[in-house]
């Protein structure tokens, strides 16, 4: 290791690289539906296996995602393949 680099500053502008470059994407409506689509599967099939019909109506909005995200694109609040 050279003795004029300080390692703590390396480590914070790679941050701030990674941030600039995938800051617009971890902000974005698309990812944030995404987890909430996964959180939703999650717990439809662990409602499923307790047995409660609450499932039901998780698996439903589960499958109306695709739905969602299709209206989105084609309004323009969404764009291809991420806003």
């Amino acid at each position: 290791m050279r003795p004029d680099t300080d390692p703590f500053h390396e480590i914070l502008a790679a941050l701030r690289l990674i941030w600039r470059e995938a800051g617009g994407f971890l902000l974005s409506i698309e990812l944030w539906m995404m987890v909430l689509l996964s959180w939703l599967t999650v717990a439809g099939f662990w409602l499923a296996f307790l047995g409660d019909p609450l499932a039901i109506p998780v698996f439903g909005a589960a499958v109306a995602y695709p739905v969602i995200r299709l209206r989105l694109h084609l309004k323009g609040i969404l764009s291809w393949p991420f806003a």
